[in-house]
């Protein structure tokens, strides 16, 4: 029991402080001494000699110096806090509150509560419409394993509105909090979500979503699913913030492993590594402190993809062995993760297992079909080596889901280079220069964008382009005009290289025209 509460006033033992309606009370060493061992005998009549012994049992302290700290502790306490039994002691005589257990503390990975829905609709019989949502939003959240994510039914408790988000925070134990409304009649639904920081009472995201109401349950789903899709990096965004603001020593294995996990997100597209080693240099100092951190080895599966990309690995072949050796251990320790069965496959096709690859991108889209970022992908590499038809649209589909994605340059880039698989170049050039938009440092877009303009035509333009991207990142222009490309098909191989090399000037532009 490290507090006491009587009356208005509070003890705190580890602390040594007592309080009265938030305001510290200067008693004394010695007046605590004697307090703390009144309050906790508070149902015992407790004789002098036994205080001497116990309090004070290797000092010397007069039977007057006794009579003095009482009298201190009945100034500020009241006179009829501590009662004088004659002939037998003294006895704690006020009333101390039962003993509240502690609220739990907030969890390492970050933590989320979907509360209840209001019905703005005016019709009580389409409460379960409200409650529908904030079910499937629940269920659908749980499948981000970087959550911690409070069940539904002590969400319920909180049901009334207006609500102090900071006390359900303590209660509960969470950082975040999702609340929203439901409008609804016989034809139309339209769902408006928040994200706020509890424990602060901060705004970090909100949306609203119009659907039609002609197959109820299956609007539900969907909804639930675009408002997941797009919380999940918003809380990424807000928990890169909270962590990078913390000093190195005050983080745990997890907080060094997230703190890496948001260098590697927000760099990720940077030819230069600085951003990748620092995030691997955190990921194995959280590996020091815990073997099994699943999201340190994710950390280092993307970096090493990205090094391999990028072409800033003394060996590729070394890289990718290891990559998929990190993310291999990372599944280990949660299988259900579907980041790093993601960057599995991305490594596996890497190496031309297209097979393998895909098949691993397909898994980690049916773990957790929410994730935007790994649907982008998943479009990329289904229209790069499987069917461009099919890989376009999922692509498109998983940057329609988070719209205002902190990862939105790279989730560009994956639909470009499908829509580039697709020979829809006008389409990729227009990627291109949105993904720019999206990160100025980034080689990946000006690669994108020279070779879809070569495919658009636009030939001055892709030299230009390319001029940009060779003067940021040689290393990795020289490994593409090498034919180096990551890709196993042949179609889009052949076309990625011959644009890429009369962009360079190395190619007769005529070239270009019989492969378009």
């Amino acid at each position: 029991m490290e507090t006491t509460r009587f009356a208005d006033f509070t003890l705190y033992l580890r602390s040594r402080r007592l309080t009265r309606s938030g305001e510290d009370i200067r008693i004394g060493a010695r007046a605590f001494d004697l307090l703390e061992f009144l309050v906790a005998r508070r149902d015992q009549v407790v004789s002098r000699d036994e205080i001497m012994e116990t309090v004070w049992p290797d000092t010397v302290v007069g039977d007057n110096n006794l009579n003095v700290q009482v009298a201190n502790l009945r100034r500020h306490l009241g006179r009829d806090a501590i009662v004088t039994v004659p002939g037998r002691g003294l006895r704690f005589a006020l009333d101390v509150a039962p003993q509240e257990p502690a609220p739990p503390s907030l969890p390492d990975r970050p933590s989320i509560v979907a509360l209840p829905f209001a019905n703005l609709g005016g019709d009580p019989d389409l409460d379960w419409m409200a409650d529908g949502f904030v079910e499937d939003i629940t269920t659908e959240l749980s499948r981000f394993r970087d959550l911690f994510v409070v069940a539904r039914n002590s969400a319920y408790a909180f049901g009334q509105t207006p609500r102090d988000l900071r006390a359900i925070s303590r209660e509960l134990g969470v950082r975040y909090a999702l609340e929203g409304s439901v409008r609804a009649t016989s034809s139309r639904v339209r769902v408006t979500a928040q994200l706020i920081d509890a424990t602060t009472g901060g705004h970090i995201w909100a949306e609203t979503f119009d659907r039609d109401m002609a197959e109820h349950f299956e609007t539900q789903a969907r909804v639930a699913r675009a408002v997941v899709s797009c919380i999940a990096p918003q809380i990424d965004r807000a928990e890169a913030a909270r962590i990078g603001a913390k000093a190195p020593e005050d983080l745990t294995a997890y907080g060094l492993a997230q703190r890496g996990w948001a260098m590697i997100s927000a760099g990720e597209m940077d030819h230069d590594p600085s951003s990748r080693d620092r995030a691997a240099a955190l990921a194995r100092e959280a590996l020091a402190r815990d073997a099994e951190s699943g999201l340190a080895w994710r950390v280092l599966a993307w970096v090493a993809w990205w090094h391999v990309y990028h072409g800033t690995t003394g060996s590729v072949h070394a890289t990718l062995a290891d990559g998929i050796e990190a993310a291999t251990r990372a599944i280990t320790a949660d299988p259900t993760d579907h980041h790093a069965r993601r960057l599995r496959g991305q490594l596996q096709l890497m190496t031309n297992n297209v097979s393998a690859g895909l098949s691993e991108l397909r898994q980690a889209h049916e773990t957790n079909p929410n994730c935007a970022l790994t649907l982008c992908w998943l479009g990329l590499y289904e229209a790069i080596n499987g069917d461009p038809a099919e890989g376009v649209p999922l692509a498109r589909a998983g940057l329609r889901r988070s719209p205002r994605d902190p990862m939105r340059g790279s989730m560009l880039c994956a639909v470009g280079f499908s829509e580039f698989a697709a020979r829809d170049y006008r389409a990729a050039c227009a990627t291109a220069e949105a993904a720019l938009a999206e990160t100025e440092r980034g080689a990946t877009p000006l690669i994108l964008g020279t070779i879809a303009q070569v495919g658009a035509g636009r030939l001055e333009e892709a030299m230009r382009t390319f001029r940009k991207v060779e003067a940021l990142a040689p290393k990795l222009v020289a490994a593409r005009l090498s034919g180096q490309w990551l890709s196993a098909n042949k179609d889009y191989l052949r076309r990625a290289h011959m644009f890429f090399r009369v962009a360079a000037g190395l190619a007769p532009p005529d070239t270009a025209d019989t492969l378009r």
